[in-house]
């Protein structure tokens, strides 16, 4: 079988006053080889233009498997 990366995307989980289980901010179209790093800046910049802290990420990786 020939795998193909289709899309990604990542949830953000964030915290804060009225919603304090986490409210998910979700990103479409996440390259293929976003690391870490950049996930968890992500969470960081979003903790800047709000009063939410960020908790944790979900990633969520799609690929198509052709029959050759």
């Amino acid at each position: 079988m020939i795998k193909t990366f289709s899309n990604a995307k990542v949830q953000l989980m964030m915290v804060g006053e009225g919603h304090e289980k986490g409210i998910a901010r979700t990103f479409s179209h996440l390259a293929e080889d976003a690391k870490e790093d950049n996930i968890q800046q992500l969470g960081e910049l979003l903790q800047t233009i709000s009063k939410d802290t960020f908790d944790s990420a979900i990633v969520t990786t799609a690929y198509q498997l052709d029959v050759k």
